[in-house]
């Protein structure tokens, strides 16, 4: 089977699929640390360097790689299902589990590590509360299409979602 971690970027997916991956059994891929490794660059330096949409179309090569393995726990990037119908194949696949976490949990996660996050990476407070309100509400409908809806506010997520999966 293959499953697809997805949601905000600060939800908590690559946190969160490392250890339901081990406790599954599964191989663990984190498509972001997959094309860093792979290109041989950072994410940022890739956006501030070649843009977003070569970023884009990167996420979509390196991610229809992926999805060709099987028992799979994959972490996505927060735009991946968003971008070149990869919801609607993820979901073709596999089962995909949306991690929601409310807007303020998102600021609070995000403001202390923005500088490593190149879409918001000198946004004052103010400003990445608006980004994180617009981009949620922009994404939401690609994000409720998830197999799974979990909350992961408070960060304790891991046992319902192996409880789920198994």
């Amino acid at each position: 089977m293959r499953y697809f971690l997805i949601g905000f970027m600060g939800s908590g997916k690559s946190k969160v699929g490392k250890i339901v991956a081990d406790q599954l059994l599964l191989k663990y891929i984190d498509l972001d640390e997959l094309i860093e490794e792979s290109e041989q660059r950072s994410i940022s330096d890739i956006f501030n360097n070649s843009g977003e949409n070569y970023f884009r179309k990167l996420e979509e090569i390196y991610f229809k790689k992926i999805i060709k393995d099987d028992n799979i726990l994959v972490s996505t990037g927060g735009g991946t299902p968003t971008f070149h119908n990869l919801i609607e194949t993820m979901n073709k696949v596999g089962e995909t589990i949306y991690l929601e976490c409310c807007p303020e949990i998102l600021f609070e996660r995000l403001q202390e590590n923005k500088e490593k996050r190149p879409m918001i990476t000198g946004l004052s407070d103010k400003s990445l509360k608006r980004y994180i309100e617009n981009k949620l509400a922009e994404r939401k409908i690609f994000y409720t299409k998830a197999t799974h809806t979990i909350c992961n506010d408070k960060g304790d997520c891991i046992k319902g979602i192996v409880n789920l999966l198994r």
